[in-house]
C-alpha cells in the first residue's frame, strides 16, 4: 500500500510486482553477504511467484524437490 498525504491507497498490479521483485533481490543480496550463493534455478522461480506466474506454494514445492534430488548442489560430497 503506498501512502498520499493521509489516505492509504492500494498498490497496483505492476507496483505489487516490482515490491516483491525487490524483496527477492534483497533475498538474495541477503544470502550473498552471509558466504552464501542462491542457484539461478530457485532465483528464477523466485522471481516467477513475485510476478504471480506461480503460486510461493508451488516454488516451494518445486524447491524442495529439486535439492531433494540432488539437482541444485549435484552429487559431490560434503566439504
Amino acid at each position: 500500500m503506498l501512502l498520499q498525504g493521509k489516505k492509504v491507497l492500494p498498490m497496483t498490479r505492476e507496483q505489487q510486482i516490482r515490491y516483491n521483485l525487490k524483496a527477492v533481490a534483497n533475498a538474495v543480496a541477503q544470502q550473498t553477504l552471509e558466504g552464501l550463493q542462491v542457484p539461478f534455478d530457485v532465483v528464477e522461480e523466485m522471481k516467477r511467484a513475485a510476478r504471480g506466474e506461480i503460486k510461493i506454494e508451488e516454488g516451494i514445492r518445486n524447491t524442495v524437490r529439486r535439492f531433494t534430488h540432488g539437482e541444485v548442489r549435484g552429487e559431490r560430497p560434503l566439504p
